[in-house]
């Protein structure tokens, strides 16, 4: 039996597996002596459906908790299909995932997108965590220590990470990803870089993102620098005076060589107006 179509799972370590879904959103399985620990519930419930029959290709045990690297609906609004699972998650993905109008906003982009899971969105339950913790939590699982850690804000207020000292790998979220352009939307420009200079210490050699394919240490601190270059080159044109049209235009131009085939970099004149709003 094959894994659900347009998904790879590769084992990334002993136990530990990175579920990528091509063009959509990846999850993390982790194997452990009683159960199955869960990085993402996906989209929608039928997309978490899924993932549990591809966890079935690996193992029967019950899956005991899911994670919520953040609150955004493609990684935590098929959390309804885990009611017997922990659910964990930062304290601010708890409030965001209870603010009715935060997921409403998010429900009509869904509904409004004419996306194969557009009408499926419009019946999610959102279903918030229900263990929550401010900075870091320790869990022990199938054999290893879980650092669940929290840096600051960045791609949203509570994005987490969960990191395997014993294996140098990190599961990031979305906001360490391989040569992609990370959504910008609601993001947090002026906090951002000194997140990623905190994820950047950790002492990993693999990460697991919430979008595309896995990457190395070095890929990390190519992500590091694309929102250092992003977020200092537009304070700069801020802070000469530039419109927000001239600013996009030569922040743009100067990132352009060493960014300019990453996933999404063709539509960066359509997201920089978000970070420059928040730098003014």
């Amino acid at each position: 039996m094959k894994s659900t179509p347009g998904t790879e799972i590769v084992e990334v370590a002993n136990g530990i597996y990175a579920r990528l879904h091509e063009g959509l959103t990846n999850a993390g399985i982790f194997v452990g002596d009683n159960g199955v620990l869960i990085v993402d519930s996906l989209r929608v419930p039928s997309f978490a459906r899924d993932l549990i029959r591809d966890v079935k290709l690996i193992t029967d045990k019950p899956v005991n908790y899911v994670i919520d690297t953040h609150a955004h609906w493609d990684h935590s609004w098929g959390n309804e299909e885990f009611p017997n699972a922990t659910i964990i998650g930062h304290e601010n993905c708890y409030s965001e995932m209870v603010d009715v109008e935060y997921n409403e906003q998010w429900r009509s982009k869904i509904i409004s997108s004419g996306d194969p899971w557009a009408e499926e969105a419009r019946i999610v339950n959102v279903t918030p965590p229900d263990l929550t913790f401010e900075t870091k939590m320790s869990l022990h699982f199938g054999g290893r220590e879980l650092e669940i850690l929290y840096f600051g804000r960045a791609h949203t207020s509570g994005d987490i990470y969960i990191h395997i000292p014993s294996e140098k790998l990190l599961f990031t979220g979305d906001v360490i990803q391989e040569k992609r352009v990370p959504y910008l939307g609601d993001s947090y420009p002026a906090d951002w870089p000194e997140t990623d200079d905190r994820i950047s210490s950790l002492p990993i050699d693999n990460f697991v993102s919430g979008h595309g394919p896995i990457g190395n240490h070095g890929e990390l601190m190519e992500a590091r620098e694309f929102i250092h270059a992003l977020v200092s080159g537009t304070k700069q044109a801020i802070r000469d005076g530039k419109s927000e049209l001239d600013a996009s235009s030569e922040v743009i131009t100067g990132m352009n060589d060493r960014f300019g085939d990453w996933i999404g970099f063709d539509t960066m004149d359509e997201k920089f107006p978000d970070v420059y709003t928040k730098l003014s």
